[in-house]
């Protein structure tokens, strides 16, 4: 191996780690384009709700309107139906994903009025299920309304309570049943999820009546939720990931490979050769003309770091040779036609 090979083998390894390291970098960066990474973060959020509702009158001799407002008593009697609108509101400061669904139900419960204990109870299914999606939003709203025929439910209660002799306490809680899931929410942290009610209880069996209303209201709630740590954006970057990232582990053996098969190759003579040229590069002249050697103008050193110490004292250049590949090479320093001479032989290295 001569030093210009040597040179030109270093300079070839440069050049596929660099491509090696472009290749790294190509494939992190397309990685990087391919896939969206969310971290965690806060979202404040708000919710409300509330049961509004209107009392419709059968024909009588009193009042005037057909119908009557919230928050009032009312006489069971005149009671044509009842008239609820369900009005819910979300909103939050960051876009969400997920989806929410709902329905609107009645439950009659029939209770013993000494321990509030259950008679009898019954759930009646008002709307079918409605299910709308989430998406890229910050805040929904749910309207619903619906007519309850308060004379057909409160004839069952009416009709348990002669059949039975009891005295009872009959109610029928009308219900909009509200359900959120956004998705990516943490386990520890899923309150921006909800499983939820807005309740309006009616009383039955009874000759006057007050509506309760129980509405729903949170504001400034503060939750810790993670939306899509990995999703695949772009699958033709990711593609172009896997071809640089194949591309540089080919490159990778490659330079495995060759250097391995080099130092197996690689002889005592080559290694003490490689050294030196490496090491003292910048000091050494590479000629490939044999030097005229002669008995009475010759000067052999054991070691090339007493042709060193020469150098220092001589400031001449250090030129090398080489005789055989793998076996045999001369340094030497010409000085006036007489030369300080050490050679490297393989022979002389496997004493």
């Amino acid at each position: 191996m001569k030093k210009t090979n040597a040179k030109k083998y270093c300079l070839k390894e440069i050049n596929l780690i660099l491509t090696f390291i472009l290749f790294i970098i190509l494939s992190f960066l397309c990685f990087e384009k391919s896939i969206i990474i969310q971290k965690e973060q806060n979202v404040i959020y708000e919710e409300s709700g509330s049961p509004n509702y209107k009392i419709y009158l059968k024909d009588n001799d009193y009042y005037k309107q057909n119908y009557l407002d919230k928050d009032m008593s009312y006489i069971a009697n005149l009671i044509n139906y009842i008239s609820i609108n369900y009005n819910y509101k979300f909103i939050s400061d960051t876009e969400l994903n997920g989806e929410y669904y709902y329905k609107i139900v009645a439950d009659l419960e029939i209770r013993n009025p000494k321990n509030n204990s259950l008679f009898y109870i019954e759930r009646y299914d008002l709307s079918e299920e409605k299910i709308f999606p989430i998406k890229n939003e910050k805040e929904y709203i749910i309207n619903e309304t619906v007519d309850i025929n308060y004379g057909y439910y409160n004839a069952i209660a009416n009709n348990f309570e002669a059949s039975y002799g009891v005295d009872t306490e009959s109610n029928l809680i009308v219900s909009l049943e509200l359900h959120r899931r956004i998705d990516g929410t943490l386990v520890s942290n899923s309150d921006i999820n909800c499983d939820e009610k807005i309740n309006l209880i009616i009383p039955l069996s009874e000759k006057t009546i007050n509506l309760k209303a129980e509405s729903l209201e949170y504001k400034n709630k503060n939750v810790v939720v993670s939306l899509n740590h990995y999703k695949i954006d772009d699958i033709r970057f990711l593609i172009l990931a896997l071809l640089f990232l194949g591309l540089a582990l080919t490159v990778f053996i490659y330079l495995t490979t060759k250097t391995m098969q080099l130092n197996s190759k690689m002889n005592s003579y080559d290694k003490m050769l490689r050294k030196i040229l490496r090491q003292y590069d910048r000091l050494i002249v590479n000629v490939n003309t044999m030097p005229n050697f002669k008995e009475n103008n010759t000067i052999e050193v054991d070691s090339f770091y007493e042709l060193l110490d020469a150098k220092d004292n001589i400031h001449n250049a250090i030129f090398y040779y080489e005789v055989t590949p793998h076996q045999k090479c001369y340094f030497y320093i010409n000085n006036d036609n007489n030369f300080i001479v050490y050679t490297l032989k393989n022979s002389d290295l496997k004493k």
